[in-house]
């Protein structure tokens, strides 16, 4: 009877131990991971096994509202303040001094009736401060995202009114935690506004959970002839070398031309301090006379200590920070002489540095303000690519469009333009033809040591075309129900893109 007893106890103790680790395995979890639907009351699943909980625990302002029409959670509610001057989220999870990603999305959907999106800015922690700026009346949907060291356990996002007429609101916040080495040149007091995260290449967007840090990674590919979609003929890309861990997924495909070359226009003339990350992999075995070999340049900064040769089967990254970028700034790419294959790009990640001053946030939830970046949005993705490739903002879904693509150094290129607006709006793609492209003197290296990390404000893509054929294709436009789609973490699996405009 007394060893009945004895075993009775013991499983108990045993189901009770059980159910703590279980407990804490899930308070950690949610440390770690949090995706908050804003507006919502309850929580759901979606189809990538994302838990979205309701904002009811993090807000007490503001009033929610349902966005009519067939949207996809979390973008069907909203969550707007028609009053104060600045309203926060606060306790929201993350784990102390760790590097976390945040991401806002704030998909308009004329939830106010004004069929005209309001500006206003986002404040992360009381330090990091984006603009959110709808580029027109058409654009309904802006993505914002920084990277950085939250001082607390618990981290706020503040919504800060610009204009008397215009109330903020926001659709979704979401928390992602990085592993340890990634962006490792990031200071402890320092963030990392998202300007653009490109994917050459890939035919879709690519996010959680084939990029397990819930980065968003966006396509921009080129039907022009001269540009080569290259894919890897390697079984597997080996990443273990890359401190910034980009998917392999995202390796396995590049863009190839000769004169390559990067540019944000939506930089500020004036420029902004950036932190760029550019990532390579050889897609092909070369022959024994085949050499693939290309110095690459911010301006007359040179990234790394000397060329890159990219190694099949393997990726490879180059990081610059702390140089000042501006809307004609280039990232520019050439061979070298004993090359024969034309320069490639895998993947690119731009943003602007923000310097982590206070900006009214009491630390960990309470009100903030304050701004120490002027461009229009720095937290999005706007791409153009060609021989020449640009930059862009965070407003991923502008919808402008451009009829005649800019020459650089005199010289015409083939290109693609991809702009990805407010926060995930929508993608444009232009195609244009190609000149033949203009051999240059190289930049003046730069002394400095040519960290590999990350980047700022070079959001955007484009690949130039020739003026002597101005003549392009209407683009093709990605939108929200791209962006989140089958998946409800904005992840695509489909190629069928619908067009829409504002709701």
């Amino acid at each position: 009877m007394r060893l009945c007893k004895l075993g009775s106890s013991l499983i108990m103790d045993a189901l009770l131990l059980l159910t703590l680790l279980s407990l804490f395995s899930n308070i950690f979890s949610l440390a770690e991971n949090i995706s908050i639907d804003c507006g919502a009351s309850g929580s759901h699943v979606d189809s990538d096994n994302v838990t979205w909980v309701g904002d009811k625990g993090f807000v007490t302002t503001g009033e929610s509202f349902e966005i009519p029409g067939n949207v996809t959670e979390p973008a069907n509610t909203v969550r707007f303040f028609p009053s104060g001057q600045t309203n926060c989220y606060r306790n929201i999870p993350a784990t102390r001094r760790r590097k976390t990603l945040v991401r806002t999305l704030f998909y308009y959907g004329n939830y106010d009736g004004k069929s005209s999106p309001p500006s206003f800015n986002v404040v992360y922690d009381g330090k990091n401060l984006d603009n959110v700026v709808f580029s027109d009346e058409d654009q309904s949907l802006f993505v914002s995202e920084v990277l950085y060291f939250p001082a607390s356990e618990n981290i706020s996002v503040c919504l800060i009114r610009t204009s008397p007429s215009d109330d903020p609101f926001i659709s979704s916040i979401e928390v992602y935690g990085m592993d340890a080495g990634m962006y490792d040149d990031l200071g402890p007091d320092e963030g990392l506004i998202l300007r653009q995260r490109v994917a050459y290449g890939a035919k879709e967007i690519i996010g959680y959970p084939i990029d397990p840090y819930g980065r968003l990674w966006f396509p921009s590919t080129s039907s022009d002839q001269t540009i080569i979609e290259l894919t890897t003929s390697a079984p597997s890309i080996d990443i273990t070398g890359v401190a910034n861990k980009p998917p392999e997924i995202v390796m396995s495909k590049a863009l190839a031309a000769d004169g390559l070359r990067l540019f944000d226009d939506s930089l500020p003339l004036a420029g902004l301090p950036v932190y760029l990350a550019l990532y390579f992999s050889e897609p092909q075995i070369l022959g024994r006379t085949q050499r693939r070999s290309f110095n690459v340049f911010l301006d007359d900064t040179q990234l790394g200590s000397g060329p890159i040769v990219p190694v099949f089967g393997k990726a490879t990254q180059v990081v610059i920070r702390d140089v000042v970028a501006t809307s004609l700034s280039q990232v520019i790419f050439q061979s070298t002489d004993d090359s024969v294959l034309p320069q490639i790009v895998n993947a690119m990640e731009l943003y602007s540095i923000s310097n982590g001053q206070d900006g009214g946030d009491n630390g960990g939830g309470g009100a903030s303000g304050g701004s120490n970046d002027d461009s229009q949005g720095s937290g999005g993705t706007t791409t153009r690519e060609t021989n020449v490739v640009g930059g862009g903002a965070n407003k991923i879904g502008r919808r402008k469009k451009i009829s005649k693509l800019p020459l650089i150094l005199g010289v015409t290129f083939s290109s693609a333009f991809v702009a990805l607006s407010s926060a995930f709006a929508a993608i444009f793609i232009k195609r244009r033809h190609n000149a033949k492209p203009q051999s240059n003197k190289a930049p003046t290296k730069s002394t400095g040591s040519g960290v590999v990390t990350g980047i700022s404000p070079l959001v955007g893509q484009q690949l130039a075309g020739d003026v002597s054929n101005p003549g392009h294709d209407e683009p093709d436009v990605y939108d929200i129900d791209d962006l989140i789609g089958v998946n409800d973490s904005y992840v695509v699996h489909h190629d069928d893109h619908h067009q829409h405009g504002a709701a």
